[in-house]
């Protein structure tokens, strides 16, 4: 568990390097098919006077996706899913943030392949700690959205089900990094 730092009002940048952002969906009725989307950006711009009025934005470049398996992400990026030559963003838009006990409900609007919902995404907080540049803190999430509520209506139906679940689910692991040297801590010398 992270220091008890606080979370400072201001700018939060999301640290991509240092966060993950995966996709599920239940596959032939068996197993769930992970795919992760690496090139995502955001900031939170927090005021702690009053977290109803901070704002959390993130942008997911959908062409990202990936699975290892390059048949498969071309699938995955094609019309009948992401439709990336068309949709070539997934975005929120959070315009509501609410403490709960062990971190914050975020209120906002999901862009994804073109539709717009407004969705809840509950975080739970890591803390903040001190690093080289300044502050940074973690969050994760996990929440599910039902693919035809966005348009990605393909389906293949077999006797025992779907080849496809319609549910997707998003994994956060979030860093994000408030870079104020002022705050900053330089590593200690391992010997």
């Amino acid at each position: 568990m992270a220091e008890e730092l606080p979370l400072r009002g201001g700018t939060w940048k999301l640290d991509a390097l240092h966060s993950q952002v995966m996709v599920s969906v239940w596959h032939f009725n068996v197993a769930n098919l992970r795919a992760k989307l690496p090139r995502v950006t955001g900031t939170l711009e927090l005021d702690p006077d009053n977290p109803l009025r901070s704002t959390f934005a993130v942008e997911i470049e959908a062409a990202s996706i990936t699975t290892g398996h390059p048949r498969q992400e071309e699938f995955m990026r094609s019309e009948p899913w992401l439709d990336v030559e068309h949709f070539p963003l997934i975005t929120f838009k959070g315009s509501e943030i609410t403490p709960r006990e062990g971190g914050y409900t975020v209120v906002g609007e999901l862009t994804l392949r073109g539709v717009t919902r407004r969705i809840e995404i509950p975080f739970d907080f890591h803390g903040v700690v001190s690093d080289p540049w300044g502050l940074r803190a973690g969050f994760a999430s996990e929440f599910t959205v039902d693919r035809r509520d966005f348009g990605i209506t393909w389906d293949r139906i077999f006797d025992w089900g779907l080849m496809a679940g319609h549910e997707l689910t998003f994994s956060l692991e979030i860093e994000l990094a408030y870079p104020d040297e002022s705050l900053a801590q330089a590593p200690q010398q391992v010997e």
